[in-house]
């Protein structure tokens, strides 16, 4: 099986992730790989808003946390960064054009030794004021939309192992 089959296959999300700065390069290459996913009519619209270092973090998930009302939610996992990848609010191909980033994103950070998770919990919330100032001042565009954000770090999986339930037809 060649390497990127491999990668793919490999991939797990990781849910708990050791206090471990991801070096500028490493972070770099990342980012750089989420620029280059398919979009709709190839009109890349998304921006990358790549947040680090705790104080922002943490801002971030606590405002994060009013607005769901769930004040001992962990749910960056104690990630060194969080991509968050939004597009214009009335794009029709949001969603999946946030998709495919976010994969070339996971894929990348795996094949470099980096831990991902998808962090889903924005795209109906980042209109509420208490997120959407802590948003603008990470620079977050008042005119996107999170469809999904990317927790990275190190950190190992729950499980090596995963179990394939979808299916597949073949038709010819």
């Amino acid at each position: 099986m060649n390497e990127v089959l491999q990668n793919i296959r490999a991939r797990r999300s990781v849910r708990a992730f050791e206090d471990k700065a991801i070096a500028e390069d490493v972070l770099a290459q990342i980012l750089d790989a989420g620029l280059w996913a398919p979009s709709a009519m190839n009109r890349q619209l998304w921006q990358l808003t790549a947040v680090s270092g705790k104080e922002k973090l943490t801002a971030l998930q606590n405002a994060l946390k009013k607005v769901l009302d769930r004040p001992d939610y962990g749910c960056f996992y104690n990630a060194d960064t969080l991509v968050l990848v939004s597009v214009p609010r009335d794009y029709e191909h949001g969603m999946a054009d946030t998709a495919c980033v976010l994969e070339n994103i996971f894929l990348a950070a795996k094949s470099l030794g980096v831990g991902s998770v998808w962090i889903n919990q924005f795209k109906n919330n980042c209109d509420d004021e208490r997120l959407r100032a802590v948003l603008s001042d990470c620079g977050v565009p008042a005119g996107h939309v999170i469809w999904g954000a990317a927790a990275l770090g190190y950190g190992k999986p729950q499980s090596e192992t995963r179990e394939n339930k979808g299916k597949i037809v073949r038709v010819r």
